[in-house]
């Protein structure tokens, strides 16, 4: 299936999976139904994130081609990157960051409040952190692809505002500014999980995208 897949096949699937879960939410009365957890959303993301790791680690076989694995390699940039989104699958259908964040919680003795209860959105900007770290750290591996660059820097364009959306929405101060306070608070709410939750595919269809690019130049 990968040697077949395109950029824009990344996208339709993410706009395929938010119409789905747009029409499925109204036929059940519950708009945001299907984005929440163990929702279409959910399954649609991980299969990205999968796909996006298969393709990085396939790119790290092709480029060492045989060779053996070392940290002083700088190729083994594309392993390190597909094990990274293999995490991020996992993540996303265990809901690790989110599990984390209670067990602070409950470890720590504190009850949860709107500040303590963006840690999660801590913990997702510290894989994206780690993820910049280790491609810097092996940029000149990376920078031999600048067909990649543009789909990555849109990539971590939309994942930092998925993070700032979902520090925003996680308090209920931004429904008063929203139009929605008096009228429909749930509708708010649903609206903005949909938005946050449809920049998340964009992000890694987009990252799915730059390694489907470098597949094909080394195809090519």
């Amino acid at each position: 299936m990968l040697n077949q897949m395109q950029p824009a096949h990344a996208f339709a699937a993410a706009v395929l999976a938010l119409a789905l879960a747009v029409a499925t939410g109204l036929a059940l009365g519950d708009l945001d139904h299907q984005f929440r957890e163990s929702g279409i959303v959910t399954y649609t993301s991980a299969a990205l994130l999968a796909l996006a790791a298969a393709t990085s680690l396939r790119i790290g076989r092709q480029r060492r081609a045989g060779a053996s694995l070392s940290l002083r390699d700088p190729r083994i940039v594309w392993t390190a990157i597909g094990l990274g989104f293999v995490w991020l699958a996992l993540d996303d259908l265990a809901q690790i960051h989110e599990n984390l964040d209670r067990l602070v919680h409950r470890l720590a003795g504190i009850e949860e409040t709107p500040f303590t209860d963006r840690l999660d959105d801590v913990i997702i900007l510290a894989y994206g952190v780690i993820g910049a770290a280790i491609m810097w750290a092996y940029r000149s591996e990376l920078r031999r692809f600048p067909v990649m660059l543009g789909w990555l820097a849109a990539g971590a364009v939309l994942l930092v505002l998925q993070v700032v959306l979902d520090v925003l929405l996680n308090d209920d101060a931004w429904v008063l500014f929203s139009g929605f306070s008096t009228a429909r608070p749930d509708l708010a709410h649903d609206l903005g999980e949909i938005v946050e939750e449809s920049v998340k595919l964009l992000a890694e269809a987009c990252f799915l995208s730059a390694f489907l690019r470098v597949r094909q130049g080394l195809a090519a």
